[in-house]
């Protein structure tokens, strides 16, 4: 959908957007944090998830201040092109309103020289190579667990029977590698033909998202409370450091889409409160998640839910909801999963002709990021006159090399915490702050005006984005060590 004046019929009211901004964040990520918890030890995860909370929402605020300066860009080329330019006009503070939806490529086509486009797209590509493979995982993960019995024995293994009646080579990791199959088998029609999600799947998803997390939470409180703890965590475990950093940048990402979001909503007025308190919600969310489950559980699984599947109680009651908490990752991701592949090949194909521009005549092409509340919107907008091997090759590699990575790993904990640590550190914090830095240039340069208090981030000193990529090289730093096994 190109950037553009928004349809006032699909606006939203903020509360409606804001709740939007919570589901987007709450994903994935959430259901490896407890593992991550557990293993790196509740206080040093306590402090961690309270600095990349921060952290997150300051790099949030850089991307909405960008693009209300986006859209004050857009205005001024508007009125130039209609009144032959005059340079000397003043730009008016309400162009600085948001009222375009310009996507996070569009503003670092705008702001950034070419060798930070490239490096962008390539940051996000990445990032959502990751995000596809833990996608085919978990959900390949929960339907094996589903399947196969007694989950929760602790002579249980990958090399073990899936079912005592099955052949013996059909092992539990043999029917996860079938489950890969069958839910790519199931996804690829979508992802050809191009389906997107719909805002009566957006709602229906939402309702069971919220459904889960609070029953795990209840679950597990229940527990805690009946039998005390089964499990009792160090504080520290700085070993844990490079998993629990990946893991808690996965789970506050939401930056790529804000745009999506923000954009429609009715009325921004104070926009930046509303999503620190959004950003509140989120951790005290975690917060309750994850030390529930680091302690009710003696070892918690890479996919929280797993936890709850084949426990002691045999109630119908429990058994319904033990099941429905096994399958939630499979109707939550198979839903999310053709938009992000979708997104992917359209960037891979824009990196590649920013590398090497055709020779042929091409309309000019752009950043699709998802947006999640398309209603039966085809995602692909590019119209390219004359196909290549490469569009042939894109989507079976933006397909095949994540399902590759599934094949052989079942780590959900390894692939959110690489995917988290490299690619998204990224996504959440480099392209953000080098979108504010140079929107803020752009700003005083071109439109000669700074950026109305309104609209300006309440970081507004240069020294916020700089500690922002100050902690995130420190983190990837560490991390790097962890994954080495190098003690300082």
């Amino acid at each position: 959908m190109p950037a553009g004046n928004y349809d006032p019929s699909l606006t939203y009211s903020s509360a409606v957007g804001l709740l939007y901004v919570f589901n987007l964040i709450v994903g994935t990520g959430a259901l490896a944090l407890p593992k991550a918890f557990q293993t790196a030890g509740w206080l040093l995860a306590v402090a961690l998830l309270v600095v990349s909370c921060i952290t997150s929402y300051i790099s949030a605020t850089f991307v909405v201040e960008s693009l209300s300066i986006a859209n004050a860009a857009t205005a001024k080329r508007k009125r130039d092109g209609e009144n032959e330019g005059d340079e000397n006009e003043e730009i008016a503070h309400h162009t600085f309103e948001i009222t375009q939806r310009v996507e996070v490529s569009e503003m670092a086509s705008m702001f950034l020289t070419r060798a930070e486009v490239i490096i962008s797209y390539l940051a996000l590509n990445i990032y959502l190579f990751g995000d596809l493979a833990i996608y085919s995982t978990t959900v390949s993960k929960s339907f094996m667990n589903v399947i196969c019995s007694s989950f929760n024995s602790t002579s249980i293994g990958p090399d073990s029977p899936c079912r005592d009646f099955l052949p013996s080579f059909v092992t539990r990791f043999f029917f996860y590698r079938v489950s890969i199959f069958l839910f790519i088998a199931a996804c690829a029609p979508m992802i050809i033909i191009g389906i997107t999600k719909t805002k009566y799947l957006q709602l229906s998803t939402t309702a069971s998202r919220w459904t889960a997390f609070t029953l795990m939470i209840i679950l597990a409180s229940m527990q805690l409370i009946d039998k005390g703890p089964a499990a009792h965590p160090a504080a520290v475990n700085m070993h844990g450091f490079g998993s629990l950093f990946g893991v808690t940048v996965y789970a506050f990402m939401c930056h790529h889409s804000l745009p999506s979001l923000i954009t429609p909503m009715s009325s921004k007025h104070m926009i930046f409160s509303k999503m620190a308190g959004v950003y509140a919600l989120v951790i005290a969310f975690y917060f309750t998640l994850s030390l529930t489950g680091a302690f009710t559980f003696e070892k918690v699984q890479d996919v929280y839910t797993l936890n709850f599947l084949h426990d002691e109680n045999a109630s119908w009651g429990y058994f319904i909801i033990d099941h429905f908490l096994a399958l939630f990752p499979v109707f939550t991701l198979s839903t999310n999963y053709p938009i992000v592949a979708i997104t992917l090949i359209n960037n891979v194909k824009v990196l590649r002709n920013l590398v090497a521009p055709p020779r042929y005549g091409e309309d000019e092409e752009r950043l699709v990021d998802a947006d999640p509340l398309a209603d039966d919107e085809p995602v692909v907008t590019r119209n390219i006159k004359r196909r290549s091997l490469g569009d042939v090759l894109i989507p079976i590699l933006a397909i095949g090399l994540p399902t590759l990575i599934s094949f052989f790993s079942d780590n959900v904990l390894f692939l959110a915490s690489a995917t988290g640590s490299y690619p998204g550190v990224f996504v959440q914090f480099l392209i953000p702050c080098l979108l504010v830095i140079r929107a803020r240039q752009y700003s005083a340069a071109f439109l000669q005006t700074s950026v109305p208090f309104k609209h300006a981030s309440p970081f507004t000193s240069q020294f916020w984005p700089f500690a922002v990529l100050a902690w995130a090289a420190f983190s990837i730093v560490m991390t790097t060590l962890n994954l080495f096994q190098i003690q300082l």
